[in-house]
């Protein structure tokens, strides 16, 4: 267990940071989107959404892992699942936000209607 935790384990200064709630609230923020209606239990699941994010990055990805993915944003209130979808570029870059939503088979009208500040076409671009 010592010799692991000295290899990139826990400790390591090489470990794989995760986006915390904070980080992730503030990147939406950032990009212009109003995070005010979410519950704790929506917090949650965009935190755990982010996060999956980064196993799902290509499509040959396991099965599991896209249906896991889509179970954790159905489970946000339906008002807030956008969110999640703009989210995946706080980890990502924004071409991944409509591969992963396609894979997963989550409802185009899940899908936001308005784009994040910075990403391409976006009020700041």
């Amino acid at each position: 267990m010592d010799e692991w935790l000295g290899k990139g384990g826990i400790g390591d200064e090489r470990r794989c940071e995760v986006k915390t709630q904070k980080e992730i609230l503030r990147w939406l923020r950032d990009n212009g989107q109003n995070c005010g209606a979410m519950t704790s239990s929506d917090a949650v699941a965009l935190v755990c959404s982010v996060n999956l994010s980064n196993l799902i990055s290509y499509p040959a990805a396991p099965p599991d892992l896209f249906t896991a993915y889509k179970t954790i944003v159905l489970s946000m209130q339906p008002h807030t699942r956008s969110l999640a979808f703009h989210a995946i570029a706080a980890e990502l870059d924004w071409g991944h936000r409509d591969m992963i939503w396609s894979q997963c088979g989550l409802p185009d009208c899940d899908r936001p209607k308005i784009k994040c500040a910075f990403e391409p076409g976006g009020s700041r671009r």
